[in-house]
C-alpha cells in the first residue's frame, strides 16, 4: 500500500495532466461558444460545446472519485460486481463519444463470469475514462478502415481481465512505462496513442489502484490494450 507521502505525490501529477488535458477542451468551449453569439443558427455549434463540456466534466468526475478512493483504500469495502451490468453501462455512456469520433463500440464476454470484487462505480468511470482515451486515440491514427472500440473481459491464471482494446499503434509496453514515468510531467506521456496528456489512462490507474488492482497493456485476440484483473467474488468468500 501507498505511504501518505507517495500518494499525494501522485495525485499532484495527476493533477498536473488532469488540467493539461482540460485546457483543449475548455478553449474549444469558449470558441465555439463565441462563434455561437455571432451566429443566429449555431445548432451545430451548441451542440459541440455540450459534448465537449459533458465529456470534460466525466473525466473531473472519474478523477474526483478516484482521489476520494484513494483516501478511503484502508477501510474501502470492495463488493461483488457483474462485469457484464458494469461494462454495458460504460458503453452506454461511451455513446455519445464514439458518435462524434465516428467510432464503433463493441462488448466482448470470452464467457460466462460470476461477480468480481470490485467498486461499481469506481470499475465503471476507470472503463469510461480508458474507452474515451482510445476512442480519441483511433481519430487521430492515420490507420485505414473504421474504428471500433471493444470492452472486454476473459479469464487468466490469476482472475477475470476487464479493458479496453483497439486496433491502435504506437501502444507497447515500454512506451507505457515511460508514460508511467512522465506523466504530470510531460505534455504528451503517452507518445504514439494520444496527441494530449492521456489524462484518462492515469485516473484510470488511479481507480483500479484503489480497488487494489493494477492497469497493465494486455491483449484480447488480436487487440491490444489496458486492462486489470479481478478476483472472483467466490473467492473471497472465507476472508
Amino acid at each position: 500500500m501507498k505511504q501518505r507521502g507517495v500518494i499525494a505525490t501522485d495525485n499532484e501529477r495527476l493533477l498536473m495532466a488532469l488540467a493539461n488535458q482540460m485546457k483543449l477542451p475548455l478553449m474549444q468551449i469558449a470558441r465555439l461558444a463565441e462563434l455561437a453569439n455571432l451566429q443566429s443558427s449555431a445548432t451545430a455549434e451548441l451542440a459541440t460545446i455540450t459534448f465537449t463540456a459533458d465529456t470534460a466534466l466525466r473525466l473531473i468526475d472519474s478523477y474526483l472519485l478516484g482521489a476520494q478512493l484513494m483516501r478511503e483504500q484502508q477501510t474501502l469495502d470492495l463488493e461483488p460486481v457483474s462485469l457484464s451490468a458494469v461494462m454495458y453501462e460504460a458503453v452506454q455512456q461511451l455513446q455519445p463519444v464514439a458518435n462524434q469520433y465516428q467510432c464503433e463500440l463493441e462488448l466482448s464476454l470470452g464467457g460466462k463470469y460470476g461477480p468480481v470484487m470490485a467498486h461499481r462505480a469506481g470499475l465503471t468511470a476507470a472503463l469510461t475514462s480508458l474507452g474515451q482515451v482510445f476512442i480519441e486515440a483511433q481519430s487521430q491514427s492515420e490507420t485505414s478502415g473504421k474504428h471500433v472500440l471493444t470492452l472486454a473481459a476473459h479469464r487468466s491464471q490469476k482472475g477475470i481481465v476487464a479493458g479496453v482494446f483497439a486496433n491502435v499503434d504506437g501502444l507497447g509496453a515500454t512506451m507505457y512505462r515511460r508514460a508511467g514515468a512522465l506523466y504530470g510531467r510531460a505534455r504528451q506521456p503517452l507518445t504514439g496513442l494520444s496527441a494530449n496528456s492521456g489524462a484518462g489512462v492515469f485516473v484510470a490507474d488511479s481507480l483500479f489502484s484503489a480497488m487494489a488492482s493494477q492497469l497493465k497493456l494486455s491483449h484480447h485476440h488480436k487487440l491490444v490494450g489496458l486492462a486489470a484483473t479481478f478476483i472472483p467474488s467466490n473467492q473471497m468468500s472465507l476472508v
